[in-house]
Order: structure tokens, then sequence, then C-alpha cells
């Protein structure tokens, strides 16, 4: 791999229902429906080994979602591939863009988490101080 091809990344090669496509990193135009679409599926890209049945049954309409905007087809297209299908299409969607989702997304989900993490005891302090008032700053 040369130099230039680590910095612009290139397109992947997939044929499917013999079409080939040519599955790219997400554009900025892409990114808002995209990361709508595939935020309830990130608790399962986490893993090092996804459990495609379990993600389906759990988040399929977000996956495949997810997938058309990622290919530019329409939703109904997606629907209409074999489950075989898809989910090779699926990991070749997340190996394309596995720098986005390590570098971007995934310190910014942990991060969240660890927001809501400490939220938690924020809100529940008021119920068990006793006879206190918070003062405010």
């Amino acid at each position: 791999m040369t130099d230039l091809e680590k910095l612009v990344p290139q397109a992947l090669e997939l044929s499917i229902n013999g079409e080939t496509l040519a599955i790219k990193p997400l554009k900025v135009g892409q990114m808002p429906a995209f990361l709508r679409a595939i935020s309830p599926v990130m608790q399962h890209l986490t893993k090092t080994e996804i459990d495609w049945l379990a993600l389906f049954g759990e988040r399929g309409d977000d996956l495949l979602s997810a997938i058309a905007i990622a290919v530019g087809k329409p939703r109904q297209w997606v629907d209409e591939l074999a489950a075989d299908q898809a989910i090779v299409l699926a990991a070749k969607v997340i190996e394309v863009n596995a720098d986005f989702f390590t570098q971007a997304v995934m310190p910014k989900l942990g991060g969240l988490l660890d927001q809501a993490k400490s939220l938690t005891p924020a809100v529940q302090m008021p119920t068990q101080a006793s006879g206190s008032t918070p003062s405010s700053g």
C-alpha cells in the first residue's frame, strides 16, 4: 500500500446481486443520516465477534438503513438482498469505515456513556440528602 493509498482510503469493490459496488468511506453529507441509523447498532459493533443474527434480530432495521445510506442505494434494494449478501455488505461497510468508527464514533460513544453514568448519581443525590439543599453556585 502506497502512502497515498493510506492517506486517501480506496474504494473496496464488491459484487452483490450481479452488480459491482464501490464501497467507499462515508462522505460528510451521508454522516448525519448514517449516524442516526447506526447509533442504536453501535453496542453490537463494539464486540470482537459480531453476532449477526442477534444484531439483525434486535436492530436489523437500523442496520439496513445505515447500509443503504453508506452504499447510496434505496432501502428497498438492501431489503431485497439475501441474508448472506446483506451481512457481507454490512461487514464491508464497517471495514471500509473502520477508521471512522474507531477514531470518531467509538470514543464519542464512550464519552457519552461516561457522561450518562456520571449524571446518574447527581440525579439521585437530592433524594438521598436529608434536610440539606444544594447551594447554587
